[in-house]
């Protein structure tokens, strides 16, 4: 159970609006999950809650500002609070489907897993898992080549090297 400082901490760090926001971008990736986006790979619900996230969070800036005139720093902000967002949204996910639809398994990096055949997913899981104290750049590299080594249809490098940035960038929002 999260503790008052547990929870004062998650607002302080992402902030009650990127919270709520990413509500809305869980309930927007499931329905686009199930409908519109029926047939595309797997791979693509990797990212698709943080691209989501980085545009509603856009949006939501350009409304509560009223212009589009944004500095670098404040462009630079919109695009980290989105990828809250994204993070945000994905653990709400991870929740949903963890204790709302009866899946008891209690490790959140296996939804950003999904290039990796089901059956071999938790054991590439652990191993991320056992390495997440490792410097930023460490674990990228490490989580580059567990994809490389697990991932079926293989992942491009471009693939590749997106997928470890946004698992290492999950990680650190976790931790």
């Amino acid at each position: 159970m999260m503790t008052i400082i547990q929870f004062a901490e998650v607002l302080r760090r992402f902030g009650v609006d990127v919270l709520l926001l990413a509500l809305g971008v869980t309930f927007l990736t499931s329905l686009l999950k199930k409908t519109v986006m029926k047939s595309v790979s797997k791979k693509v619900f990797v990212f698709l809650p943080f691209g989501i996230g980085i545009l509603v969070y856009a949006v939501y800036a350009l409304l509560a500002r009223g212009g589009l005139c944004f500095t670098a720093q404040e462009a630079l902000d919109i695009l980290s609070s989105g990828l809250g967002c994204g993070s945000a949204a994905t653990l709400y996910y991870v929740f949903y489907e963890q204790f709302l639809r009866g899946k008891f398994t209690m490790d959140p990096l296996l939804p950003l897993l999904v290039c990796i055949p089901e059956n071999r997913r938790a054991e590439a899981a652990q191993r991320i898992e056992a390495e997440k104290d490792k410097p930023d750049e460490e674990l990228t590299q490490l989580v580059r080549e567990i994809l490389a080594e697990y991932a079926d249809p293989p992942l491009s490098e471009e693939e590749l090297e997106a997928t470890a940035l946004l698992i290492t960038e999950y990680i650190s929002n976790l931790t």
